[in-house]
């Protein structure tokens, strides 16, 4: 099962009723804001995403993820609009029938996330400016 989307809302409650026989391993990532950005304190992050590429690319890459890793189930849900520090901007669950390959895909699947989601962040603070953050890319100092 992959299953992939975006969200303005805070992110639903993790379901606990997964019918599959098969997933020995569950390995669920919730990336949260922290507290500072870029050497600054903030207090949210805005995510600006590329409307239906943004959804279409992170489709792709949960089937790619599938494809190159023995994995059962990909779910990733992310959001977009402003998120306030403390809250998850994103969450991932993957399974397999053991932890090694769920470990492996998740950091391969979230890597390749920063590189290749078109959506972008900027760190929000108290007096309300914005600042850029760049793309959620590896390296590029986010997430």
């Amino acid at each position: 099962m992959i299953e992939t989307g975006l969200t303005n809302q805070p992110l639903p409650p993790v379901r606990e009723d997964d019918p599959s026989a098969t997933a020995g391993s569950e390995i669920i990532f919730h990336g949260r804001v922290r507290d500072t950005e870029a050497g600054r304190t903030i207090i949210a992050l805005d995510y600006e995403h590329y409307e239906g590429m943004t959804e279409a690319e992170l489709e792709s890459l949960a089937q790619d993820t599938v494809s190159r890793f023995s994995v059962h189930d990909l779910i990733c849900i992310h959001r977009v609009g402003r998120v306030p520090v403390g809250q998850a901007s994103v969450r991932v669950v993957i399974r397999s029938a053991h932890r090694a390959e769920s470990l492996e895909a998740l950091t391969w699947f979230i890597d390749e996330m920063k590189k290749r989601v078109p959506l972008w962040k900027w760190g929000v603070t108290e007096s309300g400016d914005r600042f850029p953050c760049g793309t959620i890319e590896k390296g590029a100092g986010t997430q």
